[in-house]
Formats: C-alpha cells, sequence, structure tokens
C-alpha cells in the first residue's frame, strides 16, 4: 500500500566538519533495509568531512490515525587514498496507539582506494526489526569495489565481499550465525539538470547453501523544485528466501515527500 503521499521531509548536507548534531544517529536512509546504499548522499570526491542529516514526520486522522517516525544522519571522512562512512537510521510507526513498526540500523564502512576506479571495502552492521522476530542482525565483511563507469553525471559500481552474520530472533535460544557471499550493483545518474535517479541491488546467498538468500533493491528519483527545496520519491523490496517463522518473505516500501537542503 502507497503510505502518506506527502511526508516532510528535512535534511541538512555539511561541506565543513560537521557539528555534533550529525552524530544523533541512534542506531540507525531506509531503517528496515537489510543493507544500506553506502555511496549515496556523501561528496563524491572532495576531502576533509561532508555528512547529511534527515527527518520526516507522517500522520493521518480520522478513520485512520497512524504517525509515521523516521530520522538519519550520514557522516564521511574522505583522505588521499582511505574514506571512512558512518549511517544511521530508525523509524517507527503507530497506529491508534499501537507500535506497528519499529526498525534501527547503523553502519560503519571503510575504503582505501587500491588502483583507478578499484577499491576496499570492510563494513561492520547492526541492526534490530522487532517485527520480522529480529532481535539483532551483526554482519562483517571484506571484500573489493569497482567503478565500472566513473563520470560528473553518471556512477556505475559493483561490488562483492565475503560477509559473517550473526542473529538472535526472537523466542529462539542462542544464536544463529552463516557466512554470505554479499554482490552488489548501484547507479546514480542525472537525468537532466536537477532531476537525479539513483538505484541499488543486492544479492546475498550463503556461501554453504545458496537456497538460503536474500535480495534487496531500492530506487529513488529527486526533482529539484527551488534551489533549496525537492521532491522525491522511492521505493524498496527486500526479499528473504528463509525467513524465521511466521514472518512474511518479502517487504517493501514506498515513500513520496518533500526535501529541504541548507
Amino acid at each position: 500500500m502507497i503510505d502518506r503521499l506527502l511526508r516532510a521531509g528535512l535534511r541538512l548536507r555539511c561541506g565543513a566538519v560537521p557539528t555534533a548534531a550529525l552524530l544523533f544517529v541512534f542506531g540507525a536512509a531506509t531503517a528496515d533495509a537489510a543493507i544500506v546504499n553506502s555511496l549515496r548522499g556523501f561528496a563524491r570526491d572532495e576531502p576533509g568531512w561532508s555528512g547529511s542529516v534527515s527527518g520526516s514526520f507522517g500522520a493521518s486522522g480520522g478513520n485512520t490515525r497512524e504517525t509515521t517516525y523516521e530520522a538519519a544522519g550520514r557522516l564521511q571522512w574522505r583522505g588521499a587514498v582511505n574514506t571512512w562512512r558512518l549511517i544511521g537510521s530508525g523509524k517507527r510507526t503507530t497506529s491508534r496507539g499501537e507500535e506497528t513498526a519499529r526498525s534501527t540500523l547503523g553502519h560503519l564502512r571503510h575504503n582505501r582506494e587500491l588502483a583507478d576506479r578499484w577499491f576496499s571495502l570492510a563494513f561492520l552492521q547492526i541492526q534490530k526489526n522487532p517485527f520480522q522476530r529480529l532481535d539483532s542482525r551483526f554482519l562483517a565483511g571484506v571484500g573489493v569495489r569497482w567503478d565500472t563507469v566513473k563520470r560528473d553525471k553518471f556512477i556505475w559500481a559493483f561490488g562483492a565481499s565475503t560477509m559473517y552474520e550473526d542473529e538472535r530472533i526472537n523466542n529462539v535460544a542462542g544464536h544463529e550465525t552463516a557466512h554470505r557471499l554479499s554482490t552488489f550493483s548501484t547507479i546514480e545518474t542525472e537525468l537532466r539538470e536537477g532531476v537525479t535517479l539513483d538505484a541499488l541491488l543486492f544479492y546475498q546467498p550463503q556461501w554453504s547453501d545458496f537456497g538460503d538468500w536474500r535480495v534487496f533493491g531500492q530506487a529513488k528519483l529527486e526533482v529539484e523544485l527551488t534551489g533549496s527545496l525537492s521532491l522525491f520519491t522511492s521505493y524498496q523490496i527486500e526479499h528473504d528466501s528463509r525467513p524465521p517463522a511466521g514472518v512474511e518473505q518479502t517487504d517493501w516500501d514506498t515513500k513520496t515527500g518533500f526535501l529541504m537542503k541548507f
């Protein structure tokens, strides 16, 4: 179901050293996602600090009483060959006073330039989603990324890593561990002046059993209305071939709203 077609959005982009507000990331740009787009939302080539913060609120009343809160933050430090990124987001929805959705995510990533358009990657990630019976999921991985095409208005990249996964499922004793192959492709392009489209696709099978796999896809279109105001719409889908008992295999989400830049 397409939820709340208009949401107020707010994002602050920082080109200098970010203030402490950037570090508000309270457990984590898509809170439901198993994976995040670690390339989006940062200065591409400028050295030093950059980042963004965002927040949104949606509400409905009358016969349907529902509220949704979302917040996110991104922080990057880029050096001559090394880049560090910290990403966090959170989301909570209530309907008639009852909580119907809650998820948080935090992600730390390091890239080192190895050669022209080749980069190493290493990451740590933690996430929670009680509505997927996920008390916690910890990920750690290492691999490489190849910027297949890199131009001023177009980037197309591929990446692959080996990933360790540790999950704690609600009402299940102990924890479950797995080793997965994590592959991804991402595209970001300026369709015309002021109109940007980016898309991301992840595929993550388990090394020992390729029948146990996850897929995550996301697309976002942003249209600049004025120098500081933009309209955006986004769609994401996540599929787990073997979710915990009682959990649907596929989750999807769509958003449309306004974005203020400063």
